[in-house]
């Protein structure tokens, strides 16, 4: 009989079950939705160990209902989502897996840039309403990538991704970060403020993680320093936009338009006001979404659940909580 049980949120491919059910009873939701808040809490009660999505609400009351919990291992790099100041006062160690997913997130990031700057999710349904007529030698001009400016607010490991990429188009890259980046300067990226990136930049790209000092952080002062030719980027979390500073930006034309992976609320309401304007691309949280990042994601959730039940310290552990537990 298996010592410890493992329980998963989310359907899963067989093949990342096998190394867990050698050491461990997997049980999981079968479905690609959420699995439901009550079938959560019951399943969890048995639980050594919980492997999440990103969407997955991991707080108080369910991390209280898993008496025999002891690690809490997410499919994403940001665990905002999960209630760390609970896992600290249980002992749970929990775990991330941070830089996996961060090609794909970049390369998303890029997509969504050519998409603001050439119209293409316009022109594409343009021809799919039967709307082409004839060609306009101004239908949907859009703007060279070759020489624009990209700001890139936050340069870690997806931000320096992104500059990469940007700067094989030609581009030139400013990016504004707590230090320095060490590999910058060599690459020709000029640092700089926020607020004056904001003035020079034609797109500026978000990749900061959400924290006390990044929430609201593109606020209505900052939206209105923007070009009235640029376009947002959000990548990184959805509060990190003032949501009604950037609808009203939008709909007054403060900027030419954003692109969206990410939402304060998610699913976006129905009701949203950004569903409704011609402006803004959205897309719905699909950064690390290619086949070959999901799955080294999952695998190492897996690996750090299985690590953790044998007493080893997780590779992407929150460092913190491994911390207290080898010293518990």
């Amino acid at each position: 009989m298996a010592k410890y049980t493992v329980y998963i949120t989310r359907r899963v491919r067989n093949g990342f079950r096998r190394a867990l059910e050698e050491v461990a009873e997997v049980e999981q939701w079968d479905e690609d939705r959420p699995v439901p808040r009550k079938v959560l809490l019951s399943a969890i009660r048995n639980a050594d160990g919980l492997i999440c999505m990103g969407d997955d609400i991991i707080d108080a009351d369910i991390i209280a209902a898993g008496r025999r919990l002891r690690v809490i291992s997410t499919v994403s790099t940001g665990y905002d989502h999960i209630d760390l100041e609970a896992a600290k006062a249980r002992h749970i160690t929990v775990c991330n897996t941070p830089g996996i997913g961060d090609n794909s997130v970049a390369d998303l990031t890029l997509a969504l840039m050519l998409a603001c700057a050439r119209f293409v999710v316009d022109a594409d349904r343009f021809v799919h309403e039967r709307q082409w007529e004839y060609w306009a030698p101004y239908l949907f001009a859009g703007v060279e990538m070759r020489n624009s400016t990209l700001g890139i607010i936050g340069l870690g490991r997806i931000g320096l991704q992104v500059a990469v990429r940007a700067l094989g188009f030609g581009m030139r890259v400013l990016y504004d970060s707590p230090k320095r980046h060490e590999d910058a300067e060599s690459l020709g990226l000029q640092f700089g403020s926020l607020d004056n990136i904001l003035r020079e930049a034609d797109f500026v790209s978000l990749h900061v993680p959400l924290r006390p000092g990044t929430r609201r952080l593109i606020d209505e002062r900052r939206l209105r320093l923007m070009r009235p030719s640029a376009f947002l980027i959000n990548m990184a979390r959805g509060a990190v936009v003032d949501h009604d500073a950037l609808v009203r930006a939008l709909r007054e034309k403060w900027i030419a338009g954003a692109a969206l992976d990410v939402f304060p609320r998610e699913p976006i309401l129905p009701d949203d006001p950004l569903l409704e304007l011609p402006n803004v691309i959205l897309t719905p949280h699909i950064g690390n979404n290619t086949r070959r990042s999901m799955a080294r994601m999952v695998r190492a959730a897996a690996e750090q659940v299985i690590q953790v039940l044998h007493g080893e310290q997780p590779d992407y552990g929150i460092v913190s909580f491994v911390e207290r537990r080898k010293a518990a």
